[in-house]
């Protein structure tokens, strides 16, 4: 069961473990540890703020066969988690002196950024402090995150923090992309491709080269033309209108009328915006 109503920057989740059951429950209140129901784990967990993080997957294990299934934090990603998030795990079943371990997995869009853990002795009736910073790892599945700590102007490459390049872009230790792979030459200041001083080529063109979008052995092509074999052409994917030839024509009109890339026709009275002919009487 979940109870929403933490505020943003503190939610307070217990996750409740009594004979293999989990809950959450979030809690809209600052930290009252005498109010702690029971033996428990109270997480903080540290991360870099430019990960956007939106949701943390929680799970552990406690010495003599108890484990914490795994369960999402919060359970719909509705909200950018901050740095300092906590939550508490109650133990009320674990023995007294048992060696207890959160682990935690930070996630953006459903993808793994950060792991961590950290390990505590269960105090019975106690709750127990406990900080996991997320960092690069190894993920419960064999694969690793993709994400370094402490690279604040870099990006992470196979675990190592690397310097912003054109083939290694990227900032606040988020994984290294190859921007020549995207048509583009350089890595811009907020860790994103681009081709010279824009944006990186999108559709219209088919390079980038000297610091322009080229299609072909000639500049990008026009709006509502796509670069395909170094031409350019009329194509669905970008004209909204109709393509006469290699022209995209723009509704309404009604000697050229038509819509998501479809061929021109013309209308005998009428050429409505959505590109479709009104020739009722």
């Amino acid at each position: 069961m979940i109870i929403v109503g933490a505020t943003p920057g503190r939610a307070f989740v217990r996750l409740l473990l009594a004979s293999g059951i989990l809950s959450l429950v979030a809690l809209a209140a600052c930290r009252d540890p005498a109010a702690a129901a029971g033996t428990a784990l109270f997480v903080t967990t540290e991360f870099e703020p430019s990960l956007n993080l939106t949701q943390l997957r929680v799970s552990g294990t406690v010495a003599g066969g108890m484990d914490v299934p795994a369960s999402m934090i919060p359970e719909a990603a509705d909200r950018t988690l901050q740095n300092g998030e906590t939550f508490r795990v109650l133990l009320g079943d674990a023995a007294n002196g048992a060696q207890a371990t959160v682990r935690v997995e930070g996630l953006r869009d459903g993808t793994v950024l950060a792991v961590g853990e950290a390990s505590a002795t269960v105090r019975d009736g106690y709750e127990v402090e406990v900080t996991v910073q997320l960092g690069s790892g190894t993920k419960p599945d064999g694969g690793t995150s993709t994400f370094c700590m402490d690279c604040r102007d870099g990006c992470c490459r196979d675990g190592v923090c690397t310097s912003r390049t054109a083939r290694t872009c990227g900032v606040g230790g988020v994984a290294c992309e190859d921007c020549t792979e995207d048509k583009a030459d350089t890595c811009t200041a907020q860790g994103t491709c681009g081709c010279g001083n824009g944006p990186a080529c999108g559709a219209n063109a088919s390079a980038c080269f000297g610091g322009r979008c080229i299609c072909g052995g000639g500049p990008a092509c026009g709006p509502g033309l796509a670069c395909k074999g170094g031409q350019c052409v009329c194509d669905p994917s970008t004209c909204d209108g109709c393509c006469d030839r290699n022209s995209c024509i723009e509704s309404p009109n009604r000697n050229q009328c038509g819509r998501n890339g479809q061929a021109c026709k013309k209308c005998d009275k009428k050429c409505n915006p959505d590109g479709t002919c009104d020739d009722d009487d």
